[in-house]
């Protein structure tokens, strides 16, 4: 059996100002009439029955993602009541599908990335679950083959290679975000993959790896396995969990992961310059979003979703216009606009931007 965790926690405030504390990122039709979360859902769909999917997101969410979800079943939406990052939401999912007998396999998806070819991920997903239901049960996750030296992305080593399936490998070690030499080495070389942050794995598996190398997790989310009705235990497990990535807590240091290479092209839309990567760019090489003149204007993002945008003789910037706000950021610097968040975390009297 398989089943799902969409991940849908996530601020997304290198999109701000579209992307608001209010109306996050996963929310947010970006790429189409879909919201990311939706569009996420869908692709899901394609496998699996609404009864085999869970989210996990905000608490303070959760009227907004069941608006945008309806065939979600209320008993599967996992309210945080803070944010703790990756690893306690997926320990927790993990806990909620080990209960009784159950063994499942668990995917883990964020709700905000583009996936090229719905056909290309169940392909993978369907490959990854065969490795993750063999013998030794190891932990699985995604590679995804380099395209270009991206220095905003993690990467993986692969090891040797595994005799029991076509394109999988051990795990030789995880990277975090290189500089470009380094990222353009890594693409030469030629072992090695983006992180795409998709696992999979048996829930079973990822508790036993757990223990052994976040045992305070670990205990705080056992107890869910056996209780009548888990649901009200979650806050106080939120409460008490330590805020870090099940890569950095667990996958890093487990010598069980697995990883499978996608037949798919990504991209984890992390900021306003990976949007423009997914537009049609007009002569000048503008990506434009709403109402916008671009005159004698190159290589910009142009984003508006109310209003005008009009420039006339820049290049290699992106201008974003979202209600009360406008973003103007050099195009190379997209990474950089949480620093815009947190002057404004600084500022008390702008803290209604946020």
């Amino acid at each position: 059996m398989l089943e799902a965790l969409i991940l849908a926690g996530g601020r997304g405030e290198r999109f701000w100002p579209v992307s608001r504390r209010e109306r996050p990122k996963q929310l947010l039709r970006l790429l189409g009439e879909e919201t990311l979360l939706r569009s996420t859902w869908t692709r899901l769909r394609h496998g699996l029955s609404p009864r085999e999917i869970r989210v996990i997101a905000s608490a303070e969410l959760c009227a907004k993602v069941c608006r945008d979800l309806p065939e979600l079943r209320a008993e599967h939406f996992i309210g945080e009541p803070v944010g703790r990052n990756t690893a306690p939401a997926i320990a927790v999912a993990a806990a909620l599908g080990a209960r009784g007998d159950s063994d499942p396999v668990q995917l883990v998806v964020p709700a905000d990335h583009w996936i090229s070819s719905t056909e290309g991920f169940w392909e993978s997903i369907r490959a990854a679950e065969a490795v993750a239901s063999a013998a030794d049960a190891p932990l699985v996750t995604l590679g995804i083959p380099i395209s270009r030296p991206e220095t905003g992305y993690g990467y993986i080593a692969r090891g040797a290679a595994r005799t029991d399936a076509q394109r999988t490998y051990a795990v030789l070690r995880f990277h975090e975000k290189p500089d470009r030499e380094t990222a353009a080495a890594y693409q030469k070389n030629g072992g090695f993959y983006w992180n795409s942050g998709m696992f999979v794995w048996r829930a079973r598996a990822l508790l036993e790896e757990l223990a052994r190398h976040m045992p305070a997790l670990h205990r705080l989310v056992v107890p869910l396995c056996d209780a009548r009705d888990p649901l009200p235990l979650l806050p106080e497990v939120f409460a008490q969990a330590e805020a870090q990535s099940i890569d950095f807590g667990l996958l890093e240091r487990s010598t069980r992961v697995a990883v499978v290479e996608a037949r798919f092209a990504w991209d984890d839309l992390g900021n306003w310059s990976s949007w423009g990567a997914r537009q049609v760019s007009d002569h000048a090489g503008n990506a434009q979003h709403g109402d916008v003149i671009a005159l004698d204007s190159e290589d910009c993002l142009l984003y508006a979703d109310q209003g005008l945008i009009a420039t006339l003789g820049v290049r290699n910037v992106v201008v974003v216009r979202s209600g009360d706000a406008t973003l103007v950021v050099d195009r190379e610097r997209c990474q950089e606009v949480r620093r815009i968040l947190q002057a404004l975390r600084e500022r008390k009297d702008l803290e209604g931007y946020l």
